[in-house]
């Protein structure tokens, strides 16, 4: 039952409801601009009828007495036009010929059967012979002994030509049916956005809630699918950060029982070194404890001040008396989890003025990237170490000895949380010749409210 219902939603049935309703439309629109555009969407003069009329008035005058003829041309007049016989040229209020009347001239002529016939016709805004401008629209045939029959219309009752006129139709039915199927194809494509945006989003944050599958049937089992993959993929993060954690957290156990048992140690010297390998140990097994509940944490997307998250961070170093200074050219607001983004700008900066000195922070943005640099004035890192310093655990001895602390838990701990948020992290060496570190956040749409 289920089926037979979704089946009537398909991408196919859209398509073809739109593409009927679009036809319909644009027609409809097609028909409205024929019956309302006035002489645009009218016949020619040569299609009509207007030229039949008057010549079979020409002709019926030009066989009839010249007393009769101001009486018949009187009378053949109508609401189209009015008819005035005239018996010379020197009575005729003639204007300049009308250059566009040059078909119907000749369909004239050949009506008439007199190919020599004179024929002109004019428009409002052509001047008389009196250099007056007209104000109707005229045509004037000269029959067989010089005469004139005059007709004149205050308006224009025939279109353009055929061929400008079908142009103009079929460029309004083009912009109709772009416009009507642009409209239609908004409709399908909306389901198909909202996936791809929340896909973006789960690119950027596996937390992220799952899709409302909505749309033609395909799209809505494509989300159903997603969602699915989905949240596998969010159980099987949770099972292994929960699985890493309780492995650390297990071997707290046997390390306070050798250093129990290392009391019973009578040589000091072995004494000495194995409660130092104890304590390194232990060390490990707390920053991976704190590197992976930090991990294992869902905290919430939420709309935060960048910028005043990074000036809070480098305050705390300040009122510790370490030298930081940070460049920012304007308020960045950022969608994301500020606490994960406090602990990773924290380790870079901490990084800095531990192995650097000081540490210079400058935040910048655009329509689709923030970016993070932090520099300091250190020794650096050789440029083929720079991926390998991002595992878990792995240390630079020459230039980052165990004095100073730490586990290699630091940057793993920064990529994973820029990581989490779409983004990602590259160090490079610095303009003062020290280390950069240069974290790139995405802009989502997905991510704005």
């Amino acid at each position: 039952m289920r089926g037979r219902r979704w089946s009537a939603d398909t991408i196919g049935r859209w398509f073809a409801i739109n593409i009927v309703v679009t036809v319909i439309i644009a027609a409809a629109m097609n028909a409205t601009f024929a019956a309302f555009a006035g002489v645009w969407a009218r016949p020619g003069i040569e299609e009509s009828g207007v030229v039949d009329e008057a010549v079979a008035v020409a002709r019926t005058l030009d066989g009839s007495p010249r007393a009769w003829r101001s009486r018949l041309a009187a009378a053949a007049s109508n609401d189209g036009y009015q008819a005035r016989w005239y018996p010379d040229d020197d009575a005729l209020p003639v204007p300049i010929a009308n250059a566009t009347f040059h078909a119907g001239r000749a369909k004239v002529r050949a009506l008439l059967d007199r190919p020599s016939a004179r024929v002109l016709a004019y428009e409002p805004g052509d001047l008389d012979r009196q250099g007056r401008a007209e104000t109707t629209y005229g045509l004037a045939i000269a029959l067989s002994d010089g005469s004139w029959v005059h007709f004149m219309t205050p308006e224009r009752s025939w279109g353009l030509h055929a061929s400008t006129r079908n142009l103009l139709t079929l460029g309004f039915a083009l912009i109709c049916s772009l416009f009507v199927a642009a409209l239609a194809s908004r409709r399908l494509a909306r389901p198909m956005e909202r996936f791809a945006r929340q896909a973006q989003r789960f690119g950027a944050d596996v937390n992220a809630p799952p899709m409302e599958a909505t749309g033609p049937v395909e799209i809505r089992l494509a989300g159903q699918a997603f969602n699915e993959m989905q949240a596998r993929v969010q159980r099987y993060v949770e099972d292994r950060t929960t699985m890493l954690a309780a492995i650390s957290h297990d071997l707290r156990a046997p390390l306070t029982r050798m250093r129990l048992r290392g009391e019973f140690i009578e040589d000091e010297e072995q004494q000495r070194k194995l409660f130092r390998d104890v304590d390194e140990m232990q060390t490990m097994v707390d920053a991976s404890l704190n590197f992976f509940r930090d991990d294992s944490q869902h905290e919430p997307s939420t709309r935060f001040n960048l910028s005043e998250l990074v000036n809070t961070v480098l305050d705390d170093f300040r009122d510790a008396g370490h030298d930081v200074s940070f460049e920012s050219s304007e308020s960045v607001a950022y969608v994301g989890r500020p606490l994960t983004l406090r602990r990773a700008v924290a380790n870079l900066v901490d990084n800095a003025v531990k192995y650097g000195g000081r540490a210079i922070v400058r935040l910048s943005s655009n329509d689709e990237w923030v970016e993070i640099a932090v520099e300091d004035d250190g020794p650096g890192i050789p440029r083929h170490l720079h991926e390998e310093v991002f595992k878990p655990f792995f240390r630079i001895e020459s230039s980052r000895n165990r004095q100073t602390g730490g586990v290699g838990l630091g940057l793993p701990a920064v990529r994973s949380a820029v990581r989490g948020h779409g983004g990602d992290i590259a160090l490079e060496q610095g303009t003062q010749g020290g280390l950069k570190a240069r974290v790139r956040l995405p802009v989502l749409d997905a991510q704005m409210p």
